[in-house]
Protein backbone atom coordinates (compact mmCIF):
# COMPACT_ATOMS: atom_id res chain seq x y z
CA UNK A 1 0.00 0.00 0.00
CA UNK A 2 1.74 3.36 -1.21
CA UNK A 3 0.31 6.85 -0.80
CA UNK A 4 0.82 9.52 -3.43
CA UNK A 5 1.01 12.91 -4.00
CA UNK A 6 2.89 14.02 -7.32
CA UNK A 7 4.81 11.10 -7.39
CA UNK A 8 5.43 10.69 -10.68
CA UNK A 9 9.44 10.95 -10.73
CA UNK A 10 9.80 8.80 -7.22
CA UNK A 11 6.69 6.44 -7.91
CA UNK A 12 8.08 4.34 -10.60
CA UNK A 13 11.80 3.74 -9.07
CA UNK A 14 9.78 1.25 -6.12
CA UNK A 15 6.89 0.35 -8.83
CA UNK A 16 10.19 -1.07 -10.79
CA UNK A 17 11.65 -2.91 -7.57
CA UNK A 18 8.41 -4.76 -7.46
CA UNK A 19 8.69 -6.21 -11.19
CA UNK A 20 12.45 -7.56 -10.19
CA UNK A 21 10.87 -9.47 -6.86
CA UNK A 22 12.25 -13.27 -6.71
CA UNK A 23 8.77 -14.07 -5.50
CA UNK A 24 5.35 -12.64 -6.64
CA UNK A 25 3.17 -13.04 -3.86
CA UNK A 26 1.62 -9.57 -3.51
CA UNK A 27 -0.71 -6.96 -5.17
CA UNK A 28 0.54 -3.39 -5.01
CA UNK A 29 -2.46 -0.55 -3.95
CA UNK A 30 -1.53 2.82 -4.83
CA UNK A 31 -4.04 5.30 -3.11
CA UNK A 32 -3.44 8.75 -4.57
CA UNK A 33 -4.17 12.05 -3.05
CA UNK A 34 -5.80 13.97 -6.24
CA UNK A 35 -2.24 14.31 -7.57
CA UNK A 36 -1.75 17.18 -10.18
CA UNK A 37 0.95 15.26 -12.36
CA UNK A 38 1.48 12.37 -13.92
CA UNK A 39 1.62 9.97 -10.90
CA UNK A 40 -2.08 8.11 -12.55
CA UNK A 41 -0.25 7.32 -15.72
CA UNK A 42 3.12 6.32 -14.49
CA UNK A 43 1.54 3.74 -11.48
CA UNK A 44 -1.00 2.51 -14.23
CA UNK A 45 2.07 1.75 -16.85
CA UNK A 46 3.52 -1.06 -14.07
CA UNK A 47 -0.04 -2.82 -14.40
CA UNK A 48 1.10 -5.46 -16.91
CA UNK A 49 4.08 -6.39 -14.35
CA UNK A 50 2.04 -7.28 -11.32
CA UNK A 51 -2.13 -7.06 -9.80
CA UNK A 52 -1.92 -2.92 -9.56
CA UNK A 53 -4.72 -1.22 -8.22
CA UNK A 54 -4.87 2.92 -8.25
CA UNK A 55 -7.19 4.79 -6.24
CA UNK A 56 -7.72 8.61 -6.55
CA UNK A 57 -8.97 10.02 -2.88
CA UNK A 58 -9.63 13.44 -2.47
CA UNK A 59 -8.66 13.88 1.04
CA UNK A 60 -4.64 14.30 1.38
CA UNK A 61 -3.68 13.13 4.37
CA UNK A 62 -1.47 9.72 4.45
CA UNK A 63 -3.04 8.06 7.45
CA UNK A 64 -6.34 8.19 5.76
CA UNK A 65 -4.81 7.12 2.26
CA UNK A 66 -3.27 4.12 4.10
CA UNK A 67 -6.89 3.17 5.76
CA UNK A 68 -8.19 3.34 3.18
CA UNK A 69 -5.73 0.96 0.67
CA UNK A 70 -5.98 -1.18 3.80
CA UNK A 71 -9.93 -1.58 3.09
CA UNK A 72 -9.14 -2.28 -0.64
CA UNK A 73 -6.41 -4.76 0.25
CA UNK A 74 -7.37 -8.73 -0.24
CA UNK A 75 -4.01 -9.86 1.30
CA UNK A 76 -3.36 -11.42 5.01
CA UNK A 77 -0.78 -8.86 5.40
CA UNK A 78 -0.49 -5.31 4.69
CA UNK A 79 3.02 -3.71 3.51
CA UNK A 80 3.26 -0.21 4.13
CA UNK A 81 5.68 2.05 1.94
CA UNK A 82 6.36 5.65 1.49
CA UNK A 83 6.31 6.34 -2.25
CA UNK A 84 9.48 7.36 -2.28
CA UNK A 85 11.10 4.16 -0.80
CA UNK A 86 13.47 1.43 -2.47
CA UNK A 87 13.62 -2.05 -1.78
CA UNK A 88 15.55 -4.89 -3.35
CA UNK A 89 14.51 -8.15 -5.43
CA UNK A 90 14.69 -10.60 -2.46
CA UNK A 91 12.16 -8.16 -0.28
CA UNK A 92 9.12 -10.05 -1.05
CA UNK A 93 10.42 -13.65 -0.90
CA UNK A 94 12.27 -12.77 2.48
CA UNK A 95 9.38 -10.92 3.82
CA UNK A 96 7.27 -13.96 3.39
CA UNK A 97 9.93 -16.27 4.98
CA UNK A 98 9.61 -14.36 7.93
CA UNK A 99 6.20 -14.01 8.22
CA UNK A 100 6.10 -18.17 8.16
CA UNK A 101 8.92 -18.71 10.45
CA UNK A 102 8.55 -15.98 13.29
CA UNK A 103 4.06 -16.10 12.90
CA UNK A 104 4.13 -12.40 13.98
CA UNK A 105 1.38 -10.23 13.02
CA UNK A 106 3.56 -7.30 13.48
CA UNK A 107 7.13 -6.58 11.76
CA UNK A 108 9.44 -3.72 10.74
CA UNK A 109 12.45 -3.65 8.36
CA UNK A 110 15.57 -2.31 8.56
CA UNK A 111 16.45 1.61 7.09
CA UNK A 112 19.05 2.18 4.55
CA UNK A 113 20.06 4.62 2.64
CA UNK A 114 20.49 5.64 -0.66
CA UNK A 115 23.62 7.98 0.24
CA UNK A 116 26.21 5.32 1.60
CA UNK A 117 28.80 8.02 3.04
CA UNK A 118 30.35 7.43 6.27
CA UNK A 119 28.32 9.61 8.34
CA UNK A 120 25.00 8.15 6.46
CA UNK A 121 26.32 5.03 7.64
CA UNK A 122 26.52 5.83 11.31
CA UNK A 123 23.39 7.69 11.37
CA UNK A 124 20.87 4.54 10.13
CA UNK A 125 22.85 2.37 12.08
CA UNK A 126 22.37 4.40 15.31
CA UNK A 127 18.51 5.00 14.26
CA UNK A 128 18.16 1.00 13.45
CA UNK A 129 19.49 0.10 16.59
CA UNK A 130 17.46 3.00 18.20
CA UNK A 131 14.20 0.97 16.62
CA UNK A 132 15.10 -2.08 17.78
CA UNK A 133 15.81 -1.42 21.14
CA UNK A 134 12.58 0.40 22.05
CA UNK A 135 10.47 -2.45 21.05
CA UNK A 136 11.40 -3.36 24.74
CA UNK A 137 10.09 -0.18 26.45
CA UNK A 138 6.18 0.47 26.72
CA UNK A 139 6.59 2.72 23.91
CA UNK A 140 7.91 1.41 20.88
CA UNK A 141 9.47 3.65 17.77
CA UNK A 142 8.81 2.57 13.95
CA UNK A 143 10.72 3.35 11.36
CA UNK A 144 8.51 5.76 9.37
CA UNK A 145 5.72 4.81 6.75
CA UNK A 146 7.24 1.29 6.64
CA UNK A 147 5.26 -0.98 8.42
CA UNK A 148 4.38 -4.58 7.97
CA UNK A 149 1.08 -5.86 9.67
CA UNK A 150 -1.05 -8.90 9.66
CA UNK A 151 -5.26 -6.96 8.05
CA UNK A 152 -6.61 -8.79 11.25
CA UNK A 153 -4.42 -6.74 13.87
CA UNK A 154 -4.50 -3.63 11.60
CA UNK A 155 -8.31 -3.78 11.53
CA UNK A 156 -8.57 -4.25 15.37
CA UNK A 157 -6.90 -0.92 15.92
CA UNK A 158 -8.65 0.69 13.55
CA UNK A 159 -6.19 2.12 11.43
CA UNK A 160 -4.02 4.99 11.59
CA UNK A 161 -4.82 7.77 13.54
CA UNK A 162 -6.15 10.33 10.95
CA UNK A 163 -6.02 13.34 13.45
CA UNK A 164 -2.11 12.95 14.75
CA UNK A 165 0.05 15.67 13.25
CA UNK A 166 2.84 13.40 12.90
CA UNK A 167 4.15 10.15 14.37
CA UNK A 168 1.24 8.46 13.36
CA UNK A 169 3.21 5.22 12.68
CA UNK A 170 4.70 5.17 16.21
CA UNK A 171 1.39 5.48 17.67
CA UNK A 172 -0.01 2.70 15.45
CA UNK A 173 3.19 0.23 17.08
CA UNK A 174 2.39 1.87 20.36
CA UNK A 175 -0.92 0.93 19.98
CA UNK A 176 -0.34 -2.55 19.08
CA UNK A 177 1.67 -3.05 22.21
CA UNK A 178 -1.05 -2.16 24.20
CA UNK A 179 -2.88 -5.24 23.00
CA UNK A 180 0.41 -7.50 23.89
CA UNK A 181 1.76 -7.49 20.40
CA UNK A 182 5.57 -6.85 20.67
CA UNK A 183 7.41 -5.71 16.99
CA UNK A 184 9.76 -8.20 15.51
CA UNK A 185 12.81 -6.76 13.54
CA UNK A 186 13.55 -8.21 10.48
CA UNK A 187 17.36 -7.46 9.96
CA UNK A 188 17.39 -9.29 6.14
CA UNK A 189 14.10 -7.12 5.07
CA UNK A 190 15.63 -3.75 4.13
CA UNK A 191 14.01 -0.47 2.92
CA UNK A 192 15.71 2.51 1.46
CA UNK A 193 14.83 5.70 3.16
CA UNK A 194 14.55 8.55 0.85
CA UNK A 195 16.48 11.96 2.03
CA UNK A 196 14.68 13.92 -0.07
CA UNK A 197 12.70 15.71 2.93
CA UNK A 198 15.96 16.71 4.64
CA UNK A 199 17.19 18.55 1.34
CA UNK A 200 14.08 19.80 0.40
CA UNK A 201 12.49 21.36 3.88
CA UNK A 202 16.54 21.76 5.54
CA UNK A 203 18.15 19.43 8.13
CA UNK A 204 16.88 21.77 11.18
CA UNK A 205 13.13 21.62 9.93
CA UNK A 206 13.29 18.22 9.73
CA UNK A 207 15.22 17.69 12.85
CA UNK A 208 12.85 19.88 14.80
CA UNK A 209 9.54 17.96 13.75
CA UNK A 210 11.41 14.57 15.21
CA UNK A 211 11.61 16.55 17.97
CA UNK A 212 8.18 17.27 18.44
CA UNK A 213 7.10 13.58 17.84
CA UNK A 214 9.88 12.32 20.56
CA UNK A 215 7.91 14.91 22.58
CA UNK A 216 4.80 13.48 21.41
CA UNK A 217 6.29 9.81 22.42
CA UNK A 218 7.52 10.74 25.71
CA UNK A 219 4.48 12.35 27.74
Amino acid sequence: IIPTLNEENYLPKILSDFTKQRRSNFEVIVVDASSEDKTRATALEFSKYFPLRFYSVAKRNVSFQRNFGAQKAKGEYLIFLDADARVSAMFTKNLYENILEKKSPLFLPILTTEDRSPKNLVLFKLINSVIELSQSLTKPLAPGGSIFIAKKLFLELNGFKENLYISEDHNLVQRARKLGVKAKILKDVKVVFSLRRIRKEGQVSVLYKYLLALIYMLV
